[in-house]
């Protein structure tokens, strides 16, 4: 499968064509631009307007001469329904239909076919594209909180309330959780009319939320948000039908339904729109889809064994979410999440990270190009093992493209693999990169972890491509330690462990007493080298 995904990404500008079919849903297509002889070469919104331009190398047989255009969600993999527009069939012609932006026949996050009749009944004839520019909505983006890289997944129990623990820090980029279902249902204590419809939120799980998000913007940090999708009584609409029989921590979000599909649609917007930095709440930077996505059998339940039928389901997903944050604040980053398993396949519960990455982008490229970003959690290996520099297995962490692991030590390789033409975003750029999670335990020794901590914050430093680094976790957290991942600044009981000076002073004036403290501890000779910088 692995080479087969490859194979489909290194092809994307000649003929290929992927049918993916999901038990119990109808046939999922992603197919590559340059299909055929009828192509949708882009969709965009324009005014209070979509365009759709449409070029054919070859007419095909029609009944009536005409090309028909119609709007499908995401799950439906065949014109379905009547069209929304008709125009004699040509080389090159361009269909432009109303947005219906906030109505209830809105076309945000349609994907658009089109199709001839023959034999009386509509066939497609193009591969079906979404729009790729949601973010002209977003009439007043707020600008990207800092550009400072120091980050930290933030304990809840220590944001404000009298606790300055991040500002002694000097934290610039905070981490947190958001738990989708936490947001519906509940109390109903908040209302939201979104495109025609009134959805209610719960006000007391928001106002949590909120006080996290408010206070550490006041503090000013920018903010990372990891959108989660937890079984909740009730609100089985929001897993995907494939996956409700699964015991995990987090499920596919749902966009085989108009149900699960409609919510998702709007909490998120809610989300993004509440937390734009406008309005009193508090702003949001960045966005994460779903966590560590590769463990399909753990962290992100899909019930779905087959590669690219997943990659297809979670791409939707991410697409309806970039839509939503994009059409609220036009500066986020929207992110899919990867664990440290960049090429090792981990007991049949795990795709790669990167034929994980590669699955995603073909898919993402065949419907309609955007500009997502990448959330990597590049760990040791093992994950208990902090002193890296004196390896137990050299051979999985390697300065090759096909390490079988990712961590700070080689983490040049991804953005390297990124920085391919295939994988570049819309405009050509490379993709953003977020280090979103990744931590060092003090079981080895306070200087080990310390020490780790300041080569990996000089790693993401000298590397352009990567915007922030969130260490796992300002405090011990009891079911990490009973692991043997005692990766908190802080024990359980507020002590402060060295990491925490360490952590401290690593971007400040006193910055290089700390980098030579390190260097020397590791055993590096030519630092400069040592960091591989890209």
């Amino acid at each position: 499968m692995k080479n087969t995904v490859r194979k489909f990404l290194s092809l994307l500008s000649v003929s290929a064509v992927l049918t993916l079919f999901v038990s119990g849903a109808m046939p999922l297509q992603a197919r590559a631009e340059g299909i055929g002889a009828v192509n949708i070469n882009s969709v965009s919104i324009a005014g209070q307007n979509v365009v759709i331009n449409v070029s054919a190398s070859d007419l095909p047989s029609s009944d009536d001469g005409q090309f028909y255009l119609f709007a499908e969600k995401p799950y439906q993999g065949a014109p379905a329904g009547a069209p929304i527009a008709q125009m004699p069939m040509g080389g090159s012609i361009s269909f432009t239909v109303p947005l219906g932006y906030q109505t209830t026949a809105c076309h945000l996050y349609d994907k658009f076919q089109v199709a001839v009749k023959q034999g009386g009944g509509f066939v497609a004839v193009a591969g079906a594209r979404y729009i790729t520019n949601p973010e002209a909505l977003a009439t007043n983006s707020p600008q990207r909180k800092n550009n400072s890289k120091k980050g930290l997944i933030l304990d809840g129990a220590k944001i404000g309330n009298g606790n300055t623990e991040s500002v002694q820090l000097g934290v610039k980029q905070g981490a947190y959780n958001i738990n989708l279902t936490d947001v519906i249902g509940g109390n109903r204590g908040v209302e939201y009319g979104y495109n025609g419809k009134t959805y209610y939120f719960d006000s007391s799980y928001l106002s949590q939320y909120d006080h996290c998000v408010r206070t550490s913007t006041s503090q000013g940090m920018g903010m990372t948000m990891v959108l989660l999708n937890p079984r909740a009584g009730g609100e089985e609409f929001m897993i995907s039908p494939t996956a409700r029989g699964g015991r995990c921590s987090y499920y596919l979000m749902n966009t085989s339904e108009d149900s699960g599909l409609e919510n998702l649609e709007a909490v998120v917007s809610f989300l993004a729109a509440r937390y734009n930095g406008q309005n009193g709440f508090g702003q949001v930077d960045n966005w994460v889809i779903g966590n560590e996505i590769n463990a399909k059998n753990v962290w992100n339940y899909s019930g779905i064994t087959d590669e690219m039928s997943y990659a297809q389901l979670y791409s939707d997903s991410l697409r309806v979410c970039y839509n939503a944050i994009k059409s609220r604040n036009a500066n986020a980053y929207v992110c899919i999440s990867l664990d440290q398993n960049w090429t090792h396949i981990h007991n049949g519960s795990y795709f790669s990270a990167r034929s994980m990455l590669e699955a995603i982008n073909a898919c993402i490229t065949a419907q309609g190009n955007i500009d997502w970003s990448v959330a990597e959690h590049p760990y040791n290996y093992p994950m208990t093992w902090t002193s890296f520099w004196t390896p137990t297995r050299p051979e999985m962490i390697t300065h090759s493209i096909d390490t079988p692991y990712l961590s700070m030590e080689n983490i040049e390789q991804l953005t390297d693999f990124l920085s391919q033409p295939a994988m570049r975003n819309p405009k050509g750029a490379v993709r953003a990169v977020l280090l979103t999670e990744v931590g060092y335990s003090s079981t080895q020794g306070e200087e080990a972890q310390a020490a780790a901590i300041v080569y990996a914050y000089q790693r993401c430093v000298t590397n352009q491509y990567i915007k922030l680094i969130a260490f796992n976790r300002q405090t011990d957290y009891p079911a990490e330690v009973s692991q043997g991942l005692s990766v908190g600044l802080t024990h359980q009981n507020g002590a402060r462990k060295l990491a925490f000076e360490f952590y401290q002073q690593m971007d400040g004036p006193n910055a290089g007493a700390y980098i030579s403290r390190a260097s020397s501890y590791m055993g590096i000779a030519d630092w400069n080298a040592a960091m591989h910088a890209r």
